[in-house]
């Protein structure tokens, strides 16, 4: 009997981990949407205000500083979310080869994330120059 609830307990943990991946993975799904849509709705403004000539140039640079770096802060937030819903994976699958995949993974991630920190910063300390 002991073994029977012990194993119905794992099938309940790793249903739940699924489904939270599944979540994760949905929700990570939905943000990059609303990402790209937010930007081409604000490219397609910008396009049209230039057409119209009705900014500046500077105007124009500090909006699409601006949208460039909340498209990246956005891209960030995915990146960490990925991170974790890959971790969860490896939880239900513990083998080597699972677990050598996810290092480099996780490591090419760590290293996006940081290359789109540094660019947020760079586009911020450019802000505060002009």
């Amino acid at each position: 009997m002991v073994e029977s609830g012990e194993g119905a307990a794992q099938i309940f943990l790793e249903q739940l981990i699924g489904y939270t991946v599944l979540a994760l993975e949905i929700i990570i799904t939905i943000i990059i949407i609303i990402i790209v849509g937010i930007t081409l709705a604000n490219l397609f403004k910008i396009m049209l205000s230039t057409l119209m000539n009705k900014e500046e140039k500077e105007q124009r640079r500090e909006y699409v500083g601006q949208l460039v770096r909340r498209m990246l802060r956005g891209l960030l937030l995915s990146l960490d979310l990925l991170v974790a819903a890959d971790l969860l994976k490896s939880i239900l699958v513990p083998s080597v080869t699972e677990l050598v995949t996810l290092a480099i993974i996780v490591a090419i991630r760590i290293v996006l994330s940081w290359s789109l920190s540094k660019e947020i910063e760079s586009h911020a300390t450019q802000k505060g120059a002009l």
